[in-house]
């Protein structure tokens, strides 16, 4: 379920075409690129729904974009404790500041993000 998996993984459908073209792995992004991405969805969400629901709905979003991170202190707090968009983005700093440029990825893949708490 591609769909699914995109979520949180714009690069997802690239990854996937690349693999089936040419057999060749297009690397994990960095956790920068997803943060990056985070933020300009978060904007885009924030625009249209107002800062209260956007940011309730990207709760549940958020999260998604580290999947595979060891950090997941980083991923349940990004589910649960912003109510605005200033501490939204003040957890994507934080996570951004642990995160030392490493990539996204599952254990076996590129290395995983974050560390500290788990």
């Amino acid at each position: 379920m591609v769909a699914r998996g995109g979520i949180g993984n714009p690069n997802l459908v690239r990854q996937i075409d690349s693999w089936f073209r040419s057999g060749k792995r297009v690397p994990n992004p960095t956790v920068r690129q997803q943060i990056a991405w985070c933020r300009e969805l978060s904007e885009a969400v924030i625009g249209e729904k107002g800062e209260a629901i956007g940011v309730k709905k990207l709760r549940s979003i958020a999260p998604k974009f580290f999947s595979g991170c060891r950090w997941s202190a980083g991923r349940r707090r990004l589910a649960t404790e912003p109510e605005t968009k200033e501490e939204l983005f003040a957890l994507l700093d934080l996570i951004e500041e642990r995160s030392e440029d490493r990539t996204v990825g599952r254990p076996g893949t590129d290395a995983a993000c974050a560390h500290g708490e788990d």
